[in-house]
C-alpha cells in the first residue's frame, strides 16, 4: 500500500487539484510518510459541475473514512466547499 504523499499525488494527477489529508479529531495535517493508505481508485476525474463538498462526500469520504481533507487552490489556500471543480481546476491553469 502506498504512502499518504503518494495518494495525494494520485488525486492531483487524476482530479487536477491538490489535497491535504487532515486528522478527523484534531484537524491537523497528517504526516506525508504515513503508510498503508489505499490507492485512489477512480479512473476518471470527477465532473466539473461538482462542488468541492460534493467531491468530498462522493469520493473522498467513501475511500478514506478515517480522514478529513483540505482541497487546495493553486495558491495553497483551502477552496470553499461550494466552489465548482471547474473553477478550482482553473486556478491551476492561471499561472
Amino acid at each position: 500500500m502506498p504512502t499518504l504523499k503518494r495518494v495525494e499525488t494520485q488525486i492531483f494527477r487524476r482530479e487536477g487539484f491538490r489535497v491535504q489529508f487532515t486528522d478527523r479529531q484534531t484537524g491537523r495535517n497528517v504526516r506525508d510518510n504515513l503508510e498503508g493508505i489505499t490507492s485512489y481508485p477512480y479512473a476518471k476525474m470527477a465532473r466539473n459541475r461538482w462542488s468541492v463538498n460534493h467531491w468530498k462526500e462522493q469520493r473522498f469520504k467513501q475511500c478514506y473514512p478515517g480522514f478529513e481533507v483540505a482541497v487546495l487552490r493553486n495558491d495553497r489556500h483551502v477552496a470553499h466547499g461550494r466552489t465548482l471543480l471547474a473553477t478550482l481546476r482553473d486556478t491551476y491553469l492561471a499561472e
